[in-house]
């Protein structure tokens, strides 16, 4: 489905964006973590997250989230706000629908 390349396309470059950021250790271990759990997921075809994803994902955002204020970014705020959102939603919903 086009929707899923189009999602895939743009986590890969956020992750890339949250990795490159300067001055922020916590941001840049948020990236590097984004990007490897999805390269992993889309390597291996894995449909579905394991359960305690969703809390290392809220943990994530947090962390994007206090970074994103840290550097007065707002782009790394709106980030973090979405994932805390999305995986918030998953715990309640369990529906595997995270953004769309």
């Amino acid at each position: 489905m086009y929707k899923d390349y189009i999602f895939r396309i743009i986590v890969y470059c956020v992750s890339v964006y949250l990795i490159v950021i300067k001055n922020s250790i916590s941001v840049n271990f948020c990236g590097w973590i984004i990007l490897l759990a999805h390269i992993y997921k889309d390597t291996v075809n894995q449909v579905r997250w394991p359960s305690w994803c969703e809390f290392f994902g809220i943990f994530l955002s947090i962390l994007l989230i206090k970074g994103g204020i840290k550097l007065n970014n707002y782009f790394i705020l709106v980030v973090g706000g979405f994932k805390l959102l999305a995986h918030v939603r998953q715990l309640i919903l369990k529906d595997n629908r995270y953004y769309y």
